[in-house]
């Protein structure tokens, strides 16, 4: 059987050359971080925005976003964990340079950071598996494929970059050989610590649980340890996690989006169905009888935990309105299905989907033409990694966010496709073509064969936008400084906006807002689209609010208002005060009048 010899040293030239290119990238982006970031992810900027409030006084453990929605404002479902890490790049940084240069500095150095870590595991993990092709292989994918170095570029600063690197770490330390007890308790902490930061994650990381589980029952040896020493640490750190970034009047309520107790009670129930088989082994030397008592005690435990879970199988947007529903699953880019993508971007379909396709198939290939030469344990390594991208794949058919769910397993297919190709020898007759098709599947080279597809004047305006957007053309995002120059020259106030740019004002200006896209208020969705379907309902929305400003960008909904107003007559409720300015349309809301319309279309006072 073929095995591998790590060779520690070169490894080591490997990762300062990944370095290096992360680096180069960030230098590229570095200069242009005031506008990449106003141009970026919505959520990038409420992380920014959170962490302001966070230092400037609110609570460690409030995450209401009081300008939202004022005054009640909005649960920000986040964890401050992150929050800690930026802060403690920009409160340094802030005794330096100035705040707006010492926050860019922290969202350049974050994710930077954790690139280099991402790199630290991914590259030495396959050099131990398979050597270091496997480890070039590996960091190429990692650096190259925009679904998973993209998270780590300057500026991303949300949570997806945190969490998959967590589940990147829980993956390797289940694959690789060393003391299975340390490496479990290591993967029980990277997982607890996962699921703290966010559940987006807990598919892949419970195929990984359910692997070791397996693997258990058919024998592998010291696997019993590994998951010892996960179930012992994840039991113990996950409560711990919760009760550090959770008020003690918290502990209790049953969130179904965060580190809550009806996921403690799941994971319960996964340790108690992981060690069952593992303190009756000697009694079940088959594979059969352990796979059945740790099924026996899933099944009772689910059943025992039903009341807790019960209320979050109907997914997270359960409490949202069938029309904001409707909205989150066909207008939310990162929502929607592969089906409804491959219509409306079928560009941005393949960026995402196509790259892990290629490397899957093509490793899946050369795992059967190398079967044999194998050792055990990359073997092992190889079937856990086709098990963890085929179930994000699948998941991300349904929503291309599930896409995430593929990342930490990737790398390791395309570092065993370079290492395959090195066993070949160097006058093999196939080695030239092999060459090519490596060069093709390098994630890059299949994410530019995609701007060769032919699209509809609609499917070109709707490509470039931005992911976890609403589903508008990017030019009617109107985020950019100019826009928030003029908009930020109002008077203080509440201003109603489209919640493209809802963040956005957030950070750049000092308004509050009423609309953004968090799906723990429905109102914040509705205002910041449905709203601006008919006069009606924007002037229901407008009373309900309390908005004193309200901003047309231009955008898609917007723009069909407006034509439907210019047709019928701007109501006496929208003064206008767009004055000099060029990139937008103001409106001052005169309440009296609006109330007064409001009156005599319901005829109630």
């Amino acid at each position: 059987m073929l095995q591998t010899a790590p060779n520690f040293r070169v490894i080591r030239w490997i990762c300062l050359a990944a370095f290096a290119a992360l680096l180069l990238g960030v230098a590229g982006r570095a200069p242009n971080i005031a506008e990449l970031l106003v141009r970026g992810g919505g959520d990038d900027l409420m992380r920014l925005q959170q962490v302001r409030d966070w230092l400037a006084g609110q609570s460690w453990f409030d995450t209401t976003q009081y300008r939202l929605l004022p005054p009640e404002g909005v649960s920000i479902h986040w964890s401050r964990y992150v929050d800690l890490g930026l802060a403690a790049i920009l409160v340094p940084a802030s005794w330096i340079f100035s705040q707006t240069a010492a926050e860019h500095l922290a969202v350049i150095l974050w994710p930077t950071l954790l690139g280099c870590l991402a790199i630290l595991v991914i590259g030495p993990a396959n050099n131990r598996l398979f050597g270091p092709a496997a480890a070039i292989g590996a960091l190429v994918t990692f650096l190259t494929w925009g679904k998973l170095g993209g998270q780590f570029a300057a500026g991303r600063i949300d949570h997806h970059n945190v969490q998959i690197l967590c589940a990147t770490a829980v993956f390797y330390l289940s694959v690789l050989p060393g003391r299975r007890w340390v490496l479990g308790a290591l993967a029980g902490a990277m997982t607890a610590l996962c699921l703290a930061v966010g559940l987006e994650m807990l598919p892949c990381l419970a195929v990984i649980w359910g692997m070791m589980v397996l693997r258990h029952a058919f024998a592998e040896p010291d696997m019993g340890k590994w998951l010892v020493g996960f179930c012992l640490v994840f039991a113990v750190a996950a409560p711990l996690l919760l009760a550090g970034q959770t008020a003690v009047a918290g502990w209790w309520i049953n969130h179904c989006d965060v580190l809550a107790p009806p996921l403690l009670s799941l994971a319960a129930v996964g340790i108690a169905a992981s060690l069952a088989p593992v303190v009756l082994a000697r009694a079940l030397p088959h594979p059969a009888g352990r796979i059945l008592v740790a099924l026996a005690v899933l099944a009772v435990g689910l059943w025992l935990a039903a009341p807790l879970l019960q209320p979050c199988l109907a997914g997270p947007y359960a409490n949202a309105s069938p029309e904001v529903r409707t909205f989150i699953s066909t207008r939310i880019d990162e929502a929607l299905s592969a089906a409804t993508l491959l219509e409306l971007r079928p560009r941005s379909l393949l960026r995402i989907m196509l790259p892990p396709v290629v490397i899957a198939l093509l490793s899946l290939g050369a795992t059967w033409l190398m079967r044999g030469r194998l050792a055990r344990g990359q073997g092992i390594a190889l079937i856990q990694a086709f098990a963890v991208v085929g179930v994000g794949f699948s998941l991300a058919l349904m929503q291309n966010r599930a896409a995430n769910l593929m990342t930490p397993a990737l790398p390791l297919l395309a570092g065993f496709l370079l290492h395959a190709f090195a066993t070949l020898p160097r006058d093999h007759r196939l080695r030239g073509a092999a060459a090519l098709v490596l060069l093709l599947a390098i994630p890059a080279v299949v994410e530019t064969a995609t701007r060769m597809i032919r699209l509809s004047p609609a499917q070109v305006a709707l490509d470039e936008g931005e992911n976890g957007q609403s589903l508008k053309p990017k030019a009617a995002f109107c985020r950019d400084s100019t826009v928030m120059a003029e908009i930020a020259s109002l008077p203080k106030s509440l201003v109603f906006a489209s919640g493209n740019i809802g963040p956005a004002i957030l950070v750049y200006t000092p308004h509050s807002i009423t609309s953004a896209w968090y799906h723990r208020s429905s109102t914040v969705f509705h205002n910041g689209d449905i709203a601006f379907g008919s006069r009606k309902l924007l002037a229901d929305a407008l009373a309900a609010s309390g908005a004193e400003h309200l901003v047309f960008c231009g955008g898609v909904t917007e723009a069909k208002l407006i034509t439907q107003l210019d047709q019928d007559g701007w109501p006496d409720w929208l003064v206008e005060v767009t004055g000099d300015r060029k990139a937008i349309r103001i409106f001052r809301i005169d309440a009296a009048a609006l109330a007064q319309e409001i009156v005599t279309e319901t005829g109630t006072p």
